[in-house]
This record gives structure tokens, sequence and C-alpha cells, in this order.
């Protein structure tokens, strides 16, 4: 038995009888630990930087920002990259992935990562690289990698908090929103002060977005069935209610609300766009967080 396999034994069934009981997993809802606890944080982490690196890529894509092409895809590759490896554990054997992409949705990521590595440093390099063609090669794959993530995720049936039909559009508007915010706040510290309040529209927009997607997710997964509800319980009344409450709700919608009232009409300053981006980064990670420790099986026998 490997290390692996004994303690995942460890963690369902320790010595102290506190864990499942034999057999209880097939008939009790059962919250999957692989993606999210201990070293899963990782995968968390990943998801995150490679989404919101893709997300600054695409939107600095129509407003031609190299520095914001730049960063963008250092935040992808290095960020994103090295995290994920960090989860993978053993490199040696993580190029077997690489062999599967017509049935693994991680599989077919690695595949449009690395397109999006290649392409995207020819672009970058490249003193005329805003040419039509390319900025719509790079913009589907920016928007392939930003629901890479979720739509790992969402293949698992099992798990209804992540099999809902509102995952892959909360993934885009998250990616997109979060990389607009960074994107904003590039030109706030380094453009004319009207860029930046140029872009304010477009902030309310994707913000209000987001935050729709948000209660949508919530309300699909709540009435899909009694899983979902738990899940969704999970999040709002159980474990999960302190980062729900704070994270979710306060730093992913309440701060950033008031703050984009303050703005409203393009009234904008460095430091009020800085506070916004800093809020909406935390409140981003949480609803990954939230979503991904909510999780919860469907037991495979149903009690009569």
């Amino acid at each position: 038995m490997s290390n692996k396999d004994h303690e995942l034994i460890q963690t369902m069934f320790p010595p102290d009888g506190s864990g499942l009981k034999p057999y209880e997993w097939m008939v009790n809802p059962t919250r999957q630990q692989q993606w999210i606890d201990n070293q899963g944080v990782f995968l968390w982490l990943a998801f995150f930087f490679s989404e919101i690196g893709a997300g600054l890529y695409f939107v600095s894509l129509f407003y031609e920002f190299k520095a914001g092409l730049v960063l963008g895809w250092l935040i992808t590759l290095v960020l994103g990259g090295v995290i994920h490896i960090l989860y993978l554990g053993n490199p040696l054997r993580a190029w077997r992935m690489l062999m599967k992409p017509n049935t693994s949705e991680l599989s077919r990521g690695i595949w449009i990562i690395g397109v999006f590595a290649a392409l995207g440093f020819v672009q970058i390099i490249t003193s005329g690289g805003f040419n039509i063609v390319l900025n719509i090669i790079m913009g589907i794959l920016c928007l392939l990698i930003i629901t890479h993530g979720f739509a790992t995720m969402n293949v698992i049936r099992a798990l209804p908090a992540w099999s809902s039909t509102m995952v892959l559009p909360l993934s885009v508007i998250s990616g997109v929103w979060v990389g607009h915010q960074l994107l904003q706040f590039m030109f706030a510290a380094s453009k004319p002060a009207e860029m930046a309040a140029g872009m304010e529209v477009w902030a309310e927009v994707f913000f209000f977005a987001y935050v729709l997607c948000i209660v949508l997710y919530v309300w699909g997964t709540y009435h899909s069935n009694e899983i979902g509800k738990a899940s969704i319980l999970m999040q709002v009344t159980g474990e999960l209610k302190r980062i729900s409450l704070i994270g979710v709700a306060g730093l992913g919608v309440g701060l950033p609300l008031i703050l984009t009232l303050i703005m409203w009409g393009g009234d904008t300053n460095a430091f009020w766009i800085f506070l916004r981006l800093a809020s909406v980064i935390a409140g981003d990670l949480a609803v990954r967080y939230v979503i991904m420790k909510s999780a919860v099986y469907k037991p495979l026998l149903t009690r009569q």
C-alpha cells in the first residue's frame, strides 16, 4: 500500500473511530477532500492565478496594452504553473496527463496552456503583435484557460456544487472581472487619469454580472437536489459561514459595491481602484474556496 493510500484511509477511518464508518459513505452525503484539503490547496491557488492571469491578458488585448500582456502571461505561467507543479507532487509522472487530451479535461487544459505560452511569447516580443488574427486566437485561448479550472470540476457529476450549469459562466465573468481590475489599476498607476476613468463603465458592468452569477449559482445549486442544497447550507450556515460572510459577502460583494458607487460615473482615483482590486482578489479567492470546499458527493444508495 502506498503512503498516499494509507493517508487516505487514515483520513476516512481514523483509529479513534471519529471518521466514516464502513459503508456509511454509501448512504450519507460525503464532502470531497482531495481537491482542497492539505496539498489540494495548491490546486485552488493554481486555478485562481492561471485564470486571473489569462483574464488580464484577455482584457489587455482590447486596449493593446503590452505591459498587461506581459504581466498576464507571467501570472498564468509562473504563478499558476509553479503552483500546479506543487500540487502534482511528482513532476516525473505528470507528463502522462499530456497523453489523454481526448478524454481528460485536465490534459486538454495543459495543452491549451502550452499553446498559450508559445503564441503569447510570440505576441509579446513582436513589435506589431496586435493583429486581428492573433488577437482572436489569443482571446479564445484566454477564455479556455479562464474556464479550465471550473471546467475540470464541472465534469464530476457526482458533486452537484461543481456540476451546476452556472459554474462555467461564473468562471468566465470571474476571470474577466479580476483581470479588468488589475488592468484598471495598472492604468491608474501609469497612464493619464482619463484612461482609468474610461474603464469604470465596464468595471460596473463586470461587477454586477459577477454578483448576478454568484446569486444564480447559489439559487440553482440550492434548488437542484438535496445534495446541492446541503452544499449551499454548508456555505451559508455551516462550517464555511464565516468565510462566506466575510470573504464572499463582505470583500467580494459589499466593499466593491461601496467603492463602485463612490466612483460611479468615472470619478476614479488610484487609491479607490487599488482598494477595490485588493478586495476583489480576496473575495474571489473566497468564492472559489467555498465552492471547492462545500462540494458533497451524492450517496451511492438512498435510504428507504
